[in-house]
């Protein structure tokens, strides 16, 4: 047997015996360092006797009901903090058009057929100074006409036309008349009615249009000035597609 054979067996044979001692060596160290627990009284046991075993701490139970509650908390909490995120969300915004005092069309505003040709030509009757035609640029105002035919005779008299509404080619204006009240012959030699002179008892004679309707119609045309097409009636509340097809015939522009 050799040298190395011999001393391998030899540690072999001793190392559970060395480890057994280092082991207890090592237990009466950390004892050296470990406190001992207080001493315990006769009350102590006493009051473990009364108390019983300590309860499971339960850090966190919750039944089905509370659970659902939670929940339904949490998903409001979710869709009020969408809302408040969707309505505070950057927006275009788009300006609006600047007015032109001078009553020149601003860039981008179409003012109707008349405005490519860059003039229109009005009739201003009633209480004005100088009753008659007047010639002006595309996108003037009422007022402008006005002002073009020497003013109105009564202040009061204004209170009758929008005086901010753009002009619209062939239009006539009435100054001081009732609203929707125009001077002119309203029906033409083929019987038609003239939407844009007719008066409320003309109205009347349309089928399907009583009073209220005849109101509406004067009160349409004062707002928005001459009808441009037939069917701008369908504008005018309570003219349905059955009465414009009734009127169609018997009207023109």
């Amino acid at each position: 047997m050799s040298l190395r054979t011999a001393v391998a067996d030899r540690f072999q044979k001793q190392a559970p015996a060395v480890a057994t001692a280092t082991s207890a060596r090592l237990q009466r160290i950390a004892m050296q360092w470990t406190p001992s627990p207080p001493a315990r009284l006769p009350a102590d046991d006493f009051t473990d006797a009364i108390a019983g075993p300590p309860a499971p701490v339960r850090v966190f139970h919750l039944d089905r009901r509370a659970w659902r509650g939670l929940i339904a908390i949490v998903l409001g909490a979710a869709l009020i903090a969408g809302w408040l995120w969707w309505q505070g969300r950057p927006r275009e915004v788009t300006l609006a058009p600047a007015v032109v005092a001078s009553g020149a069309p601003s860039p981008g505003i179409s003012v109707g057929p008349s405005a490519a040709g860059g003039q229109v030509v009005v009739h201003v009757i009633g209480a004005v100074v100088e009753p008659g035609l007047v010639q002006l640029p595309a996108g003037s105002r009422i007022a402008d006409a006005i002002t073009a035919v020497g003013g109105a005779k009564t202040a009061k008299a204004l209170g009758s036309v929008n005086l901010a509404r753009v002009l619209v080619d062939g239009e006539q204006i009435v100054v001081g008349a009732a609203a929707g009240v125009v001077i002119g012959a309203p029906i033409d030699a083929n019987g038609l009615l003239n939407l844009n002179t007719a008066t409320a008892s003309d109205f009347e004679s349309l089928p399907g249009i009583g009073p209220v309707l005849a109101a509406r119609l004067l009160q349409w045309r004062a707002t928005n000035g001459v009808f441009r097409s037939i069917d701008e009636l369908g504008e005018v509340s309570g003219i349905g597609p059955s009465i414009l097809e009734q009127i169609r015939p018997r009207v023109r522009v």
